[in-house]
């Protein structure tokens, strides 16, 4: 009878000790209860455990080595800490093609503390960018600020990284010297596809990208801007009221093409654009007109545009110009007959 009481008893005492939560485990510091329970919630005790426990550290780095970003994300707690496990763990993992892009997805590249991880991230962004993804390597890197920039111009530069690094640029996180470097770079840093749809996406909600799209950015990504929906009407009218008014004449033909794909697209936020400029920036005509189509019923609806344009036709402008002025007036203006 005295056995099987004191056998109850021990195991009372038992179960009285072992944690029956994340918070009863950490305060106990139970390593092996929080590593085989393994939620989000005990890996970052795990961590905050490792700044003293080296059983927690090998815990970790046995949890890095599959599959999910816990361990990392733990580790980017414990960088913030100050702690020399956690900037180990960090280095490694980013310097592991296998492994970077996950773990560039367990840090915050806007933090300061990311600055000795930027190496990391850029080479290995450089070795996996041919056949892996580093969308994470970017963002960290677009997101890092000044001390980043240099590095956004090389990745830009090389055109294994290009389209990577515009990924990155176009995140909501990435920082106003990256956005600035996309805008400073030579035009073939930014020869394509995903540089492109960065800068519209951008130029929706970012006014100094609009500025730059209007007044300095290639006629191309004028065009990207004009010919799809990434950007609204409203934003376009007031790209091309900036573009007219700023670009030199010397450019007006290049923005044919763009200026009539903003007219196919938002006829009725282009109609004042076009009337304004045939009266006022005489200069820009030959993309004014050229923009278009003479014979098109959808001219009908550019009322404003078709009361100006009898100034063109009866006005000083170049012969060619004049002509598609008139036939506009006879055809387009009048429903394409």
């Amino acid at each position: 009878m005295h056995v099987h009481v004191a056998a109850l008893v021990a195991a009372c005492a038992l179960l009285a000790c072992r944690p029956s939560s994340v918070g009863d485990a950490e305060a106990q510091g139970d390593v092996p209860w929080l590593d085989q329970e393994g939620s989000p919630a005990a890996v970052e005790a795990l961590g905050r455990l490792a700044d003293t426990n080296p059983k927690a550290v090998a815990a970790l780095q046995e949890r890095a080595k599959g599959a999910g970003v816990e361990a990392y994300i733990a580790a980017w707690g414990g960088v913030k800490r100050g702690s020399k496990w956690a900037g180990d763990l960090l280095h490694e993992g980013l310097q592991d093609p296998a492994r970077a892009n996950d773990v560039a997805s367990a840090v915050d590249g806007r933090d300061p503390m990311i600055a000795p991880f930027l190496p990391d991230a850029e080479t290995s962004m450089v070795r996996i960018a041919a056949g892996g993804m580093t969308s994470s390597l970017a963002a960290v890197i677009a997101a890092a600020g000044a001390p980043a920039r240099d590095m956004v111009v090389r990745r830009l530069t090389d055109k294994t990284t290009r389209g990577g690094m515009c990924g990155g640029i176009a995140s909501p996180a990435a920082s106003p010297e990256a956005r600035e470097a996309l805008r400073g770079v030579p035009t073939q840093s930014r020869d394509d596809a995903a540089c492109v749809g960065a800068v519209v996406t951008l130029a929706q909600s970012d006014d100094a990208m609009m500025r730059w799209l209007a007044q300095a950015a290639e006629p191309g990504l004028l065009g990207a801007a004009s010919r799809t929906t990434t950007m609204d009407c409203a934003r376009l009218h007031r790209v091309w009221v900036d573009a007219i008014a700023t670009r030199e004449a010397s450019v007006a033909a290049a923005l044919t093409v763009p200026l009539s794909q903003a007219v196919k697209r938002c006829p009725a936020t282009m109609d004042g654009v076009l009337a304004d400029a045939i009266k006022s920036r005489p200069d820009s005509l030959v993309a004014v007109v050229g923009a278009l189509d003479p014979f098109s019923p959808d001219d009908a609806a550019l009322k404003a545009t078709c009361a100006a344009l009898p100034t063109v036709a009866k006005g000083a402008a170049a012969p060619i110009v004049k002509e598609r002025a008139a036939d506009t007036i006879a055809h387009g203006c009048k429903g394409g007959t």
